[in-house]
C-alpha cells in the first residue's frame, strides 16, 4: 500500500513537473511577436520593420526606437500622463496641472476600452514592445516608468490637442505659461506638384516640417497585412509616422491656427447655491473633482491635492478680465481617434480612400498637402473646428450662461477649406493662410465663417514658394532639393528700405555718423539677397535684423539705423571685425543639450547657410536668438542652430516610388552610435539622402537583421 501511494506521488510529481516545463516553454504574447518581426537597418541606421501582422511590426517599431531614444518616448508619456513634476519638481507642475484639469487620464483609458479590437491591439503592441525592450535591456535606466500601459499612447495623442489653446486668452500667469510652451514653432513648409509641373508627369510631394532638430525619426513599417509606410514620428511618441508615403500616396503636415478652443465666462449668479451657475433659463451644479500631484523636491517628495472644477463648457482655469470664472473648451479631447485615422491614412491606396480616413475628423490640427500616384495634389486646411453662432465674438471669452454659446457639432470634411488639382499645377503651405495657397487659385474666404481664418496670416516662406512653384517647369527631385534649399530671403529688400530710408534722413543731419558705417551699408546694398556660410553680407543682415527686431520692440527712434551701428560694433568687439562670413558665427552641431546656445569649437561641426525662417529663407533653421532672447548676441556669436528644417523629404509617385529624405543629425540619440550625427554634414551642405523603400533596395543597402531582443544595438 505504502509503495503503491509512493508510486502514485512520484507519477504526480513527475506530470505536475512536466506540466510546469510546458507552461515555462510557452512563448508568452511578447515573445510570441518577437518571432514575428524583423528589424532591418540600413545604412543611415533606419529601421525598416516587417512583420508577419500589424500588430507584431508595431511592436517591432517600439522595440527598435526605444534602442534609439528610449529616454525620449519615456519622456514623452510621462508629459502625457501628468507625471513630469515627479521628475522636474516645480518646473513640471504646469504640465500636469492642465492634464489633470482635462482629465486625460480618464479619457484615455475610457476611449482604450472602446477601440476597434485591431488599433487596441496595436495600442497593446507598442506597449509591450517597450516592455520588452525594458526586460531585455536591463543596463537601461528608466527616470520613472518601469512597465507602459496601452492607454498611454491615447493619452500622448491627447497631448497633440494641447496648442490649440494657444489662441484661448485667460488671466492667469500659471496657464498662459503652460500654453505658451506648447505653441512656440517657427513653422514648417510643404509643397505637391501636379502633372503639368514635373518632367516625369508624376506628382511630387515635399515635406518639410520644422521642429526642434533632435525630434524627427524615420522608420518604415511593413506587415503582409498590408501596412507599408515610410515616414517620420517626433517628440519621442507616436506609433504611426505623422507624415510620409505608402506605394500610392503621402501627405505632409504644416502648422495651421484654426480656433479650436473658447473660453467661457462662467454665472455663478444663484441667490442662494454658490456652487449653481446659470445656463439659459436654467442653472446648474460644477462638476468638482479632486486629483493629487506627486512633487519632486531636494529633500524627497511632496504630495498635493489639487480640487478642480467643470462646467459644460470645460475645466475652470482662471478668471476673465473682469473677474469672473473662465472655463476652458478644446476640441477634440473628448472625441479621440487621432490613432485610428493616422492608421487608416497610412492604409489609403488612393485620394477616396483617404478622404474617407479625413473624414473621421480626428486630427485636431494641421494644414495636409497630399499627393499620389494617379497624379493628384490635393491640400486641406484640416482642423477639429466647431461650428459656432456667428453672432457672439469667439476671440474673446464668451458668456457661458448664454444656451448659444454651446458648440454645434464640427465642420465636416466638405466644410473646411481645400483646393484639388488647381490648373497652375501645385499647391503649398508653408504656414500661410489657405487663401494663399497659390497665387490665383484658392479657397474663396467669404465661403467660409471668419472663426475658421482670423488667427491665419501670411507668410515670407510663402511669398517665396509662390514665387517659385510659379516659374519651376519640368521639376525633378533634383530640382526640389534646390528649391527646399533655397537661400534667398525674401524681406530683405523690405528691412534694407527701412535701414535706408533712415540713414538719408540722418544723413541730412550728421553726416559724419553714417561715413562711419558707409562701407558696410554699401555691400549690404550690392548684395545679392541668398544666405551663405561664406557671405560677410549675412552675418550682417541677421545680426542687424535680429537687433533691429528688439529696437523696435522697446520703441528706439531710429531702430534700424541703431541696431546697424550695434552690429558693427558687435561683430568688432566680439570677432576682432564686421568682415565675418556667416558661417564664422552660424554652425551646425549635435551635442547632449539640446538647448546649448553655442556650438564647441573643439568638436566637428559644420557651416550652414540656412536662416531664420521669418524672414522667408526656405532653407530655415534657428538658434536662441529667434524670438527668444531681447537681444541677439545676448550670450555671444558662437551661435548654434538647433531648430528649423528637422526633416526633409521629396517623394515622387510612379510606377514605382522614387525618395529621398535627410533629418538633421542622425537616427540614435545615443553619442557612441555610428548613427548620432552622420546625416550633419549632408543636412548643413543642404543636401538629401536616398530613401530605401522597396525590398530590393533595403537588401542592397542593409546593415543589420535581427528580431527584437536578440542582440545589443551599437
Amino acid at each position: 500500500m505504502n509503495k503503491k501511494l509512493n508510486y502514485l506521488l512520484f507519477s504526480f510529481i513527475l506530470l505536475l513537473s512536466y506540466a510546469c516545463k510546458n507552461t515555462d516553454s510557452k512563448p508568452t504574447t511578447a515573445e510570441k511577436l518577437a518571432n514575428e518581426v524583423t528589424i532591418y537597418r540600413d545604412i543611415y541606421g533606419i529601421p525598416h520593420v516587417k512583420g508577419k501582422t500589424d500588430e507584431s511590426t508595431i511592436f517591432g517599431f517600439a522595440y527598435a526606437r526605444a534602442e534609439d531614444q528610449f529616454h525620449k518616448i519615456e519622456l514623452k508619456f510621462i508629459q502625457s500622463i501628468g507625471r513630469l513634476a515627479e521628475i522636474e519638481g516645480e518646473a513640471g507642475k504646469s504640465n500636469d496641472v492642465r492634464i489633470k484639469a482635462f482629465e486625460i487620464e480618464r479619457l484615455s483609458k475610457k476611449e482604450y476600452q472602446s477601440l476597434d479590437p485591431k488599433v487596441k491591439k496595436l495600442c497593446d503592441a507598442y506597449a509591450l514592445g517597450l516592455n520588452y525592450y525594458l526586460k531585455n535591456n536591463p543596463e537601461v535606466s528608466p527616470k520613472l516608468l518601469t512597465y507602459f500601459e496601452p492607454w498611454f499612447i491615447l493619452a500622448e495623442y491627447r497631448n497633440n490637442a494641447f496648442p490649440g489653446l494657444g489662441q484661448v486668452r485667460v488671466n492667469d500667469d500659471m496657464v498662459v505659461e503652460y500654453l505658451m510652451d506648447d505653441i512656440k514653432s517657427i513653422g514648417s513648409n510643404a509643397f505637391a506638384l501636379g502633372k503639368g509641373k514635373t518632367k516625369s508627369n508624376n506628382a511630387i510631394l515635399v515635406t518639410n516640417p520644422h521642429l526642434n532638430y533632435n525630434e524627427p525619426y524615420e522608420v518604415q513599417l511593413t506587415s503582409q497585412e498590408g501596412l507599408n509606410f515610410y515616414g517620420v514620428v517626433a517628440y519621442g511618441a507616436g506609433i504611426i509616422p505623422v507624415m510620409g508615403h505608402n506605394e500610392h500616396l503621402g501627405w505632409a503636415w504644416t502648422v495651421n491656427r484654426p480656433d479650436v478652443a473658447d473660453t467661457y465666462e462662467i454665472q455663478f449668479d444663484h441667490p442662494e447655491d454658490s456652487s449653481l451657475y446659470s445656463f439659459g433659463e436654467e442653472y446648474l451644479k460644477v462638476e468638482s473633482y479632486q486629483d493629487s500631484m506627486k512633487i519632486k523636491t531636494d529633500s524627497g517628495f511632496t504630495y498635493q491635492k489639487i480640487t478642480y472644477r467643470k462646467t459644460i463648457h470645460g475645466p475652470i482655469l482662471s478668471d476673465s478680465e473682469s473677474g469672473k470664472p473662465l472655463s476652458i473648451k478644446l476640441a477634440g479631447l473628448e472625441k479621440g481617434g487621432m490613432l485610428n485615422q493616422l492608421y487608416q491614412m497610412a492604409l489609403a491606396e488612393n485620394l477616396e480612400s483617404f478622404k474617407d480616413a479625413l473624414r473621421l475628423n480626428s486630427l485636431n490640427v494641421h494644414n495636409i498637402t497630399y499627393a499620389d500616384d494617379q497624379g493628384n495634389i490635393f491640400y486641406l486646411y484640416n482642423g477639429i473646428i466647431p461650428k459656432r453662432d456667428t453672432s457672439l465674438n469667439w476671440q474673446r471669452p464668451v458668456d457661458g450662461s448664454l444656451k448659444k454659446s454651446q458648440w454645434q457639432g464640427y465642420h465636416s470634411l466638405e466644410e473646411l477649406p481645400q483646393l484639388l488639382n488647381p490648373d497652375c499645377g501645385y499647391i503649398q503651405n508653408c504656414n500661410n493662410d489657405p487663401f494663399e495657397t497659390t497665387t490665383n487659385e484658392n479657397p474663396n474666404p467669404d465661403d467660409y465663417p471668419d472663426y475658421m481664418k482670423y488667427y491665419e496670416i501670411n507668410t515670407n516662406r510663402g511669398i517665396r514658394a509662390r514665387n517659385m512653384l510659379d516659374t519651376i517647369q519640368n521639376a525633378t527631385i533634383a530640382s526640389l532639393e534646390s528649391a527646399k534649399f533655397d537661400t534667398y530671403i525674401q524681406n530683405a529688400n523690405e528691412n534694407l528700405q527701412a535701414l535706408m530710408k533712415e540713414v538719408i534722413e540722418v544723413n541730412r543731419k550728421d553726416p559724419e555718423r553714417i561715413a562711419k558705417i558707409e562701407e558696410p551699408l554699401k555691400l549690404l546694398q550690392s548684395w545679392d539677397k541668398y544666405s551663405s556660410s561664406e557671405s560677410v553680407e549675412t552675418s550682417l543682415f541677421y545680426i542687424w535684423t535680429f537687433k533691429s527686431y528688439h529696437q523696435q520692440r522697446i520703441g528706439t527712434k531710429l531702430p534700424n539705423l541703431v541696431a546697424f551701428e550695434q552690429a558693427i560694433e558687435k561683430l568688432e568687439n566680439e570677432k576682432g571685425s564686421w568682415k565675418v562670413p556667416w558661417g564664422g558665427i552660424y554652425r551646425h552641431q549635435r551635442t547632449l543639450d539640446p538647448e546649448q546656445y553655442s556650438f564647441d569649437s573643439l568638436e566637428t561641426s559644420y557651416p550652414i547657410s540656412g536662416g531664420i525662417s521669418i524672414t522667408g529663407i526656405m532653407f530655415a533653421s534657428s538658434g536662441d536668438f529667434e524670438g527668444y532672447l531681447p537681444d541677439v548676441g545676448l550670450k555671444g556669436l558662437n551661435i548654434r542652430a538647433h531648430s528649423g528644417d528637422s526633416y526633409v523629404s521629396i517623394v515622387e509617385f510612379g510606377e514605382q516610388v522614387k525618395a529621398k529624405s535627410i533629418i538633421p543629425y542622425g537616427e540614435s540619440s545615443h553619442p557612441e552610435s555610428d548613427h548620432y550625427d552622420d546625416q550633419a554634414k549632408l543636412y548643413a551642405q543642404g543636401k538629401l539622402k536616398p530613401v530605401f523603400f522597396t525590398e530590393e533596395e533595403i537588401l542592397e543597402n542593409l546593415k543589420v537583421e535581427y528580431r527584437p531582443g536578440e542582440m545589443k544595438l551599437r
